[in-house]
């Protein structure tokens, strides 16, 4: 889904993927967890609200880097809950999750699979997944649509196989009927799931769309 940001983001665009790029499959997405230093004095999207609208600004959390999935997934959560964070991007997840276990900083938003062993572990406090649904990979965590009451909410990455603009019709069908094929294997489901996403699949059309939507 980098994708769709560098298109939207960046001026001018690194490359213009309608015309360079032809969709073929989303293959599958992965969820951001918002998540808290273990001695932060919030264990919960309610209470980190709450905080956040005492002192506007003062509460900091960081990210894998400007543009990244988790910043703007926690930029929709802002605007949503009607709070204030400051964003402090790092070159990566890894130094971000470092700097708040060490209390550099009390917030870090990254992907599932990332924050997963720290959570298990005490080190980090799990407040929130922004996915439709909860993951797997932390059921006890809910959704920024559950803790806010707001059913739209949703940003997670997606991953999916693209090919070049040229390639001909007929090879992109066989390419998608291949991977649907694929997605349906119990081995590749469980691989991705492994990796802390859910398999989605689906048309091209529909991979297009997507594509669009979030670029929007």
């Amino acid at each position: 889904n980098a994708l769709a940001a560098n298109m939207a983001l960046y001026q001018p665009a690194p490359f213009d993927a309608e015309r360079d790029l032809v969709p073929v499959s989303l293959i599958g997405r992965v969820p951001v967890v918002i998540a808290a230093n273990a001695s932060a004095p919030y264990a919960s999207v309610q209470q980190l609200i709450a905080a956040a609208k005492v002192k506007p600004g003062s509460i900091s959390f960081a990210s894998p880097g400007n543009g990244s999935t988790p910043h703007m997934a926690v930029e929709f959560f802002k605007r949503a809950a009607g709070i204030s964070l400051l964003h402090i991007p790092y070159r990566g997840g890894s130094q971000a999750i470092t700097d708040v276990i060490g209390g550099q900083l009390p917030l870090v938003a990254v992907n599932a699979l990332e924050v997963q062993p720290h959570v298990k572990s005490g080190k980090l406090k799990a407040l929130a997944v922004t996915s439709a649904k909860r993951s797997p990979l932390l059921p006890d965590v809910p959704t920024v649509a559950e803790a806010l009451g707001i059913p739209d909410y949703e940003l997670t990455g997606w991953f999916g196989l693209l090919a070049p603009a040229r390639t001909p019709p007929e090879i992109l069908a066989r390419l998608q009927d291949e991977t649907s094929r694929a997605l349906k294997d119990p081995a590749v489901a469980e691989i991705i799931r492994i990796a802390g996403g859910e398999v989605v699949g689906g048309s091209t059309s529909q991979f297009d769309a997507r594509i669009k939507k979030d670029t929007a």
